[in-house]
């Protein structure tokens, strides 16, 4: 990674994963070393991007952090692209691929990061229930640019440990998929730099399917075990 600044568009930043990816990316411009980012938050209104990204630097303002060396502006969904180098999906499976289809053009070349996982509740439980695909990784491969990067990341790490941005107390595995070796290298130095996670290769993306099916697992797990925001812990 060399020293200029990184545009990584976070499409769905207004949600509870977006919020932290958000946080903790923005964060990254604190390090004395390393790539600087420039974070857009995507959504289908620009009003409430804006507002989204307004809420992030005051929070960060909040906890102490010095806010005017950080950037974190809000826009559309496509504007974000059009201007980002890594895009992160933040987005639910059912709204994930028509989102694509929308945006397809813009993604030539670029990197893009799904943490999405298809799943259904069935009672009180969840349930993992890929597409035809074998998995959301693989269906979005599929409707993206044969240029497009994908890497599969930050399916299990839950939303309340990315914004806890102050105690940060425990250090959680984050698997990180992609057939692209650069483009995953780059991913996982995002990822140990976010201060929270340890990045582990998980192999190719034909395997991010093992890894989407782990969250549903561990949302049960908490459920049935009064637990909260689990997470993997390999080694």
């Amino acid at each position: 990674m060399n020293s200029e600044k990184l545009k990584i568009a976070v499409l769905g930043g207004t949600g509870n994963i977006g919020e932290g990816m958000v946080l903790r990316l923005a964060l990254q411009n604190l390090m004395p070393e390393g790539v600087k980012n420039e974070v857009i938050i995507g959504s289908r209104s620009k009003e409430t991007a804006n507002e989204a990204a307004k809420k992030a630097l005051s929070e960060l303002e909040n906890c102490g952090f010095d806010i005017s060396r950080i950037t974190i502006t809000g826009s559309t969904n496509l504007e974000a692209v059009l201007v980002a180098e890594i895009i992160v999906l933040t987005i639910s499976f059912d709204y994930v691929l028509p989102l694509l289809d929308e945006i397809r053009r813009a993604l030539e070349g670029k990197i893009v990061i799904t943490p999405v996982v298809p799943m259904v509740k069935e009672g009180n439980l969840f349930l993992y229930k890929p597409p035809s695909e074998g998995s959301a990784a693989l269906a979005i491969q599929k409707r993206v640019p044969d240029s497009t990067k994908v890497v599969a990341a930050f399916h299990n790490v839950s939303s309340a440990k990315l914004k806890d941005i102050v105690k940060c107390e425990s250090i959680y595995d984050a698997l990180v998929c992609s057939d692209d070796a650069e483009a995953k290298k780059l991913i996982m130095e995002l990822t140990r730099n976010m201060g929270c996670l340890k990045p582990l290769d998980g192999g190719p993306l034909k395997l991010a399917s093992t890894i989407e099916s782990l969250t549903p697992l561990l949302i049960n797990i908490a459920k049935l075990n009064g637990l909260k925001n689990l997470g993997i812990n390999i080694s």
